[in-house]
């Protein structure tokens, strides 16, 4: 069963391999670290930066894509979770490596040793992006099939995702009318219910042009009701980092 909720961020900034200052962003990294995934057996990540929507057959990835070598994620893969979900969802198996937005997290510590099951879902931003429409659609797909799939295992299921890119001259967007104050609806939403996020996310997708909208998506489905951990929101170069978790 799905026993721990978590939403972490997925920039190339907050590794100390590519930002050797680390002041910038120095509270979400610290509450990635913090993050306790002690009751779960698996950590099941899902990032909107894959090749297509489908389940990743083994938990590797680099950062060759971006030009950097040497800079490795690898934990172990839950096969037969990987085979399940992959059949309950109906999308085919992913054979090439982690994109960045699940090995990222995984480089920044996340879950420490558990194994890992990563998820694509649709990508809506940048060059050839998929429709919004496309990514909630396998966003809600998905949380079914995890709330079906679990069979004996303890599962946590973490939304890797940014928020708005627009929200300081700094940003990819620079500054965006309305981002930071759809941002602080977000953040609010999270503490308060997760839920509520269903109904900010095609603000946060028009307006900031926000990359998680399809793992936020997936989170608001299954963790509606659930206790929040705590919220950390930072947004040291115009993008809003996010960290927290929920429980039952």
């Amino acid at each position: 069963m799905i026993v721990h909720g978590a939403v972490v961020p997925h920039a190339l900034v907050l590794l100390e391999d590519i930002q050797p200052s680390l002041d910038e962003g120095r509270r979400v990294r610290k509450a990635v670290d913090e993050l306790d995934f002690t009751n779960a057996d698996v950590m099941v990540v899902v990032s909107p930066h894959g090749p297509a929507a489908g389940i990743y057959e083994r938990s590797e990835g680099s950062l060759r894509g971006f030009g950097i070598d040497g800079v490795e994620a690898v934990r172990d893969t839950d096969v037969d979770l990987s085979r399940c979900l992959a059949n309950a969802w109906g999308r085919a198996p992913i054979g090439s490596p982690l994109d960045f937005g699940i090995a990222v997290p995984l480089l920044l510590g996340l879950g420490g040793d558990l194994p890992v099951v990563g998820v694509s879902l649709p990508q809506t931003t940048g060059p050839g992006g998929s429709s919004l429409s496309d990514a909630l659609d396998a966003a809600g797909t998905l949380a079914e099939a995890l709330a079906t799939t679990a069979d004996g295992r303890a599962l946590a299921v973490v939304a890797s995702a940014h928020a708005s890119a627009g929200l300081s001259a700094r940003a990819p967007l620079t500054e965006v009318s309305g981002a930071t104050e759809v941002d602080s609806e977000l953040v609010a939403a999270l503490e308060e219910d997760p839920a509520r996020v269903e109904g900010l996310i095609e603000r946060l997708h028009e307006i900031g042009q926000a990359c998680g909208a399809g793992p936020l998506a997936a989170l608001g489905q299954l963790f509606g009701g659930w206790r929040s951990g705590g919220i950390t929101y930072e947004a040291p170069y115009g993008v809003g980092y996010i960290v927290g978790q929920w429980l039952p």
